[in-house]
């Protein structure tokens, strides 16, 4: 058996477990997140390639056989995003799903003898040759030194030379994802999108509580809502507003389901912090 468990430990790893002799193995681990899906061979079932999400997410080749295939799948995806979603019995043909922050997400399938992959179908075909804008990975630290993997994204007019500082600071949207048992990440999202073409940055922030981050920082979130879980978003836009991106005072805060509860506190208990929530 293959299983991603994390008894024992702070961030789940990838074990294989002998289930006659009782033995376990560490297939693999990740020192900054939990491991996330992986990719097993379709006849032996043996996992060959294992991919985590700390920032954007990272594909690690467990079987020298695939490596040339998932090097060349990644220079189909510009920001990493792919998955393997069939493949034939002969190993022959895969299907492959490829996404983007700033495209829609298309499927191909993939020819290993040659090499290729030919486009299959384009979920959202209106959406070719839109001004999306990229989305920029961060790593922000807390008032008390916790890491928040971070994520924001400029009107691209801001931004002329794409070095993710904008020429003058931009009127801000923090986006405060639901749960809080769930995390952001750097994948498209339709709303951030409509928001960053509508003039505004948008921030969002995997503050304590959050998932894939390990036991830990899940756990720093327990009796914090309103608490440090709001510190972590006001230290965000504070490292937004020193660095040149967001206008200071100019920043309101959105959310639904826990995002809606951040969104009420910070309007409560720091009205001064934000001019509207959403």
């Amino acid at each position: 058996l293959y299983v991603v468990d994390s008894r024992g430990r702070d961030r789940a790893g990838l074990f294989a477990v002998d289930t006659d002799a009782g033995a376990r193995t560490l297939v693999f681990e990740d020192p900054r997140v939990d491991v996330g899906d992986g990719l097993a061979h379709p006849v032996t079932g043996a996992i060959q390639a294992v991919v985590v999400r700390y920032l954007n997410p990272e594909w690690k080749v467990l079987d020298p056989a695939i490596a040339e295939d998932f090097a060349y799948l990644k220079t189909l995806a510009d920001d990493g995003e792919f998955a393997v979603d069939v493949r034939t019995q002969d190993d022959r043909y895969w299907i492959v799903r490829i996404g983007s922050s700033r495209s829609s997400e298309k499927t191909y399938l993939y020819d290993r003898p040659i090499g290729h992959a030919a486009l299959w179908f384009d979920t959202q075909p209106a959406w070719t040759n839109l001004p999306f804008a990229p989305t920029h990975g961060v790593e922000i630290e807390s008032r008390d030194g916790l890491t928040l993997p971070s994520y924001y994204i400029l009107p691209p007019e801001s931004d002329a030379d794409g070095d993710g500082i904008p020429e003058t600071p931009v009127p801000m949207v923090l986006r405060v994802h639901g749960g809080p048992w769930a995390r952001d990440d750097g994948r498209m999202n339709e709303l951030n999108q409509w928001l960053v073409n509508r003039g505004y940055t948008v921030l969002t922030v995997n503050f304590r509580g959050s998932t894939g981050f390990g036991k830990a920082f899940v756990n720093a979130g327990n009796l914090e809502w309103g608490g440090k879980m709001q510190d972590d978003l006001l230290d965000a836009v504070s490292w937004m507003e020193r660095r040149g991106i967001a206008r200071p005072g100019k920043s309101a805060i959105l959310g639904a389901s826990y995002g809606g509860y951040a969104a009420l506190a910070g309007l409560t208990l720091t009205p001064k912090a934000f001019a509207c929530g959403i």
